[in-house]
């Protein structure tokens, strides 16, 4: 998939930290009060120490995770492309100007819709000046929208405190229309291998039968490597029997009204991508010229994303 690339830098800095006590804190900080009640209801010592000496890990805890978060300097770099009910990955890298260890970092949304599935967990050693850090969200739906509000946060040591602070990257989600129809779409005409087909002869390797001219936009995979290495000319190989197809995906401003419109026409970008076929789209605001492989089907999906319903 092709990345959107924006970068923008946000230092984390002690006034934009926020902590509170966790589930697992409030439970130790509930024990720690029955202990120091129970202590003074008996006048027992030995719980008193016990019981302040708790609080005490108690506060060291909650300056700690603070300080775990405090100092690293994140940077967007990145986002994939892809369908609506995908998973997206965004790429942000961290980094750290004083050398220092930083344990247990995530990453996760805030957002309701774009649901997080695989949350970011990394750690920033003291000899380390950065590091990458993945996050996966579910794609909420069509459409180019900006990345929603991300929580960078941290539990570490103990998990009594939550420590996070709140991302909000510069950059754009682009998710394509999920290809989805019933309806088949025939195409133009078509250029046969073997004597039906515009080659050269049949290759002296004996792995393909014909040779013809490359045209921009078919598979790396189907050049002739080695004549072009022998001859410096650009070939594409037919193999005996195959059928190259030409298709032509048209929506009108009339039609443009539902999204199923254009999940149909998304299904039919990925038939002419599986079948390794040649193909064009026109659209009310926008018209593609002809080309195959998956850039090509990747500009046509591109630019349904893009498309405005009604």
């Amino acid at each position: 998939m092709k990345f959107i690339t924006k970068m923008r830098r946000q230092r984390l800095k002690q006034s934009r930290i926020f902590i509170l006590p966790s589930a697992r804190g409030m439970v130790f900080l509930a024990a720690i009060v029955v202990l120091i009640l129970a202590a003074a209801t008996y006048s027992n010592n030995l719980i008193f120490i016990l019981g302040f000496f708790l609080f005490g890990v108690f506060f060291i805890s909650m300056v700690q995770t603070q300080f775990n978060l405090q100092g690293v300097v994140t940077k967007f770099v990145s986002a994939e492309e892809g369908f609506a009910g995908d998973g997206l990955t965004l790429l942000f890298q961290m980094s750290q100007k004083s050398p220092r260890v930083h344990r247990a970092l995530r990453l996760r949304s805030l957002s309701r819709k774009w649901k997080t599935l695989a949350v970011g967990r990394e750690d920033l050693e003291a000899d380390e000046s950065q590091r990458p850090m993945r996050i996966t969200m579910l794609a909420w739906r069509r459409g180019v929208h900006p990345i929603p509000e991300l929580a960078f946060e941290s539990y570490y040591p103990l998990g009594l405190f939550r420590a996070w602070t709140v991302l909000r990257p510069e950059g754009t989600l682009t998710v394509y229309p999920r290809p989805k129809g019933i309806r088949i779409l025939e195409p133009l005409n078509c250029e046969y291998g073997g004597e039906q087909a515009v080659g050269f002869g049949a290759s002296p390797d004996g792995d393909f039968g014909e040779l013809k001219p490359y045209k921009v936009g078919e598979s790396y995979h189907q050049i002739a490597w080695k004549h072009y290495a022998r001859s410096g000319q650009l070939l594409s190989k037919v193999h005996w029997g195959d059928v190259h197809k030409r298709y032509h995906m048209e929506l009108t401003t009339n039609s443009v009204k539902k999204e199923s419109e254009l999940s149909q026409v998304s299904a039919w970008v990925q038939q002419a991508l599986n079948e390794n076929a040649t193909f064009s789209m026109d659209l009310p605001e926008e018209a593609i010229g002809s080309g195959g492989g998956t850039e090509h089907a990747q500009l046509c999906w591109r630019t349904l994303a893009q498309v405005k319903i009604g």
